[in-house]
């Protein structure tokens, strides 16, 4: 295991590398880090060189408090920052949530470097995600009562869903991992994200793409993930009962998105 910091645009990028095989780059999602790439691909690590990163104001990796620097093009910079730095010119390419918005953003930037692209659970298209009162509404709560008012919040309603006392902890360390006034930041901005205008950009990505989803999820509606799937010339849509699959099972989405790759490079040989 490899742990190190990269230069972006100034800021200082954590990144964690497990294994050795072809080299696979996953950005987590808003309020994560990058310990999520580890979990779902950690087992894996005879078959791909796992190169994990926490995104720009997200636990080790700088705050950031400047709302223009939550960019997506800026955050897909940082993806080749690292893969620069590792003199990587092909990657498989993943995220989730956000991170899948970053993962796409580098793609159609640069989809000479993507190998394939993975995206779980994407939150943002060609329209303003729905959940976008509710998330400015935490990052501002951040903002003005701190970290513990935001985490009582959090807690009622994560006993309403029926969480386990242990996976509450598990959020809980991972958002008390961050700087407060950065993920405050993040909450106000990124959920304004409105990566283009028509999905049909993602007719020029010639790559093959495999797309998790669940139903029941406003924040990550299945209804774009269907409409993406359908938009890119080369994708598969998989589906799951549940996001509990994201937070109890993320070696089985590693696993299924292990299960697409061997089948993509079997069709291909």
């Amino acid at each position: 295991m490899d742990n190190f910091f990269v230069e972006s645009a100034g800021l200082q990028i954590a990144v964690e590398i497990v294994g050795e095989g072809r080299p696979l780059i996953w950005a987590h999602g808003l309020s994560g880090w990058r310990q999520s790439g580890i979990n779902k691909f950690r087992h894996l690590a005879d078959h791909y060189q796992i190169i994990a990163f926490d995104q720009r104001g997200h636990n080790a990796s700088s705050p950031v408090t400047d709302p223009a620097l939550y960019d997506p093009a800026l955050m897909a910079g940082d993806i080749a920052a690292v893969l620069d730095e590792l003199g990587i010119e092909r990657a498989i390419i993943g995220g989730e949530s956000m991170g899948a918005a970053t993962a796409l953003t580098f793609a159609l930037q640069w989809p000479e470097r993507v190998e394939a692209l993975l995206l779980i659970a994407p939150a943002f298209g060609d329209a303003p995600n729905a959940q976008e009162e509710i998330i400015r509404a935490n990052g501002e709560l951040i903002a003005n009562e701190g970290m513990d008012a935001f985490m009582e919040k959090t807690a009622v309603e994560q006993r309403e869903m029926g969480m386990s006392a242990e996976l509450m902890a598990y959020l809980e360390e991972v958002r008390r991992s961050h700087d407060p006034a950065s993920l405050a930041t993040a909450f106000q901005t990124v959920i304004d994200w409105v990566l283009f205008g028509d999905l049909a950009v993602l007719s020029d990505l010639n790559v093959p793409v495999y797309l998790i989803a669940w139903p029941d999820d406003p924040l990550h509606p299945m209804e774009l993930a269907v409409r993406m799937t359908v938009a890119f010339p080369n994708a598969c849509l998989q589906t799951v009962p549940s996001i509990a699959e994201f937070f109890l099972n993320p070696a089985g989405l590693g696993d299924m998105c292990h299960a697409y790759l061997t089948d993509w490079e079997a069709a291909a040989s």
